[in-house]
């Protein structure tokens, strides 16, 4: 007899993405204050197609935690960054109940933590985007890598309207969507010209 739902149990029985991914160059990690837990997600994202090459966790929570962190893992690895938009809670742990059902309120705590390290990850990426970045124009779109100037340019020649244009032509805020309000300020200041 299992202490874990049918889903839960399965999935622990069958995990397939513990551990840490060779060449890394994002990590993140939340800790649950509830049961004293940790997650942290390892992930490899290739510079020129900006997806997620690989992904894995490590955990010593229970088998919700690592039932959690498995779904998520697969729910991002293969995707573009521009495919996850911003990666929102609500979609996340609708990924999760879909595959393990809801869990209980006193069973929350472990999406929350596993939904908040893998934001941290992709923050960690973020983060490092930045500090190599090198250029002399402020860099608008970290995800990218997309300078104002880049997008100044592409909105001026091709009479680009809105965020989603951009975003079309150069990537720019097709990322985490931190940057679409810089880039809708950016596009409302060339087209008041």
């Amino acid at each position: 007899m299992s202490f874990y739902p049918p889903e839960v149990q399965k999935r622990i029985s069958s995990t397939k993405n513990i551990g840490c991914v060779p060449g890394e160059n994002a990590r993140g990690k939340d800790a649950s204050f509830v049961c004293g837990s940790f997650v942290q997600f390892s992930i490899r994202i290739d510079a020129e197609s900006k997806s997620i090459a690989a992904a894995g966790f490590q955990t010593n929570g229970c088998g919700f935690m690592t039932a959690a962190a498995d779904v998520l893992v697969e729910a991002v690895k293969g995707r573009r960054l521009g495919e996850l938009h911003g990666l929102e809670h609500p979609e996340l742990l609708a990924k999760i109940e879909e595959r393990l059902g809801i869990f209980t309120e006193n069973r929350r705590h472990c999406t929350d933590c596993c939904i908040d390290a893998l934001a941290v990850s992709f923050a960690d990426y973020r983060t490092k985007q930045i500090e190599e970045f090198q250029g002399e124009k402020a860099l608008i779109c970290t995800c990218f890598g997309v300078t104002e100037e880049t997008i100044e340019l592409h909105i001026d020649e091709k009479s680009l309207n809105t965020v989603e244009e951009v975003t079309q032509i150069c990537n720019a805020g097709g990322g985490c969507g931190s940057c679409r309000m810089l880039i809708q300020e950016m596009l409302d200041t060339r087209t008041g010209l």
